[in-house]
């Protein structure tokens, strides 16, 4: 079931409070939280009957936030000096580059054959990577084994579990590639 599908079978008498919330919200940052009530008819003008409908208004409003932070994103993959000039930005590259986290996570986002750049005039970064990475399906599936195979050490029903793939299919797959451990 999906977020939406959990809130439309709450109960709609039961109250909210601060506990309850704090269940269907993530741990770190309440900065950008609307401020929402229930049952009072608040200065803020929101009433809502119950936790449900506190509820959809709340993952609503998030899905909007989710909406801008990838346009955001793909804004300043499309322009990087709008990435140098935001500090917050720049800031936060900064750390996930010290836990050389960066390519790992970038790399699935970006086209084939496209240079990732990211400039500082501070000289904190300056990353020029050119990223090939091979689309072919068959590619994929072979690197998949191969790591599976490697992971287990060679076990070949474990990494068809791994794999999803019953053994068999791993069998006709090692013969179709010509991989042999």
């Amino acid at each position: 079931k999906n977020i939406a599908d959990q809130v439309s079978v709450l109960s709609t008498d039961k109250m909210i409070g601060a506990p309850e919330l704090k269940r269907f919200l993530p741990d770190r940052d309440f900065n950008r939280l609307p401020i929402l009530a229930a049952n009072s008819g608040g200065s803020n003008g929101h009433e809502f009957a119950n936790e449900r409908d506190l509820l959809y208004k709340l993952f609503f409003d998030m899905k909007k936030d989710v909406t801008e932070l990838k346009r955001m994103f793909l804004e300043m993959l499309q322009n990087p000096e709008m990435a140098v000039n935001n500090k917050a930005f720049m800031n936060e590259l900064k750390e996930l580059k010290a836990e050389e986290m960066l390519p790992h996570n970038l790399q699935p986002v970006l086209p084939a054959k496209q240079p990732v750049m990211f400039h500082h005039h501070n000289d904190a970064i300056d990353h020029h990577e050119e990223v090939e990475e091979s689309l072919n399906i068959m590619d994929k599936e072979k690197e998949l084994i191969l790591k599976a195979l490697k992971k287990h050490k060679g076990k070949r029903k474990d990494a068809a579990l791994d794999l999803g793939i019953s053994e068999r299919t791993l069998y006709r797959k090692l013969k179709e590639y010509d991989i042999r451990e």
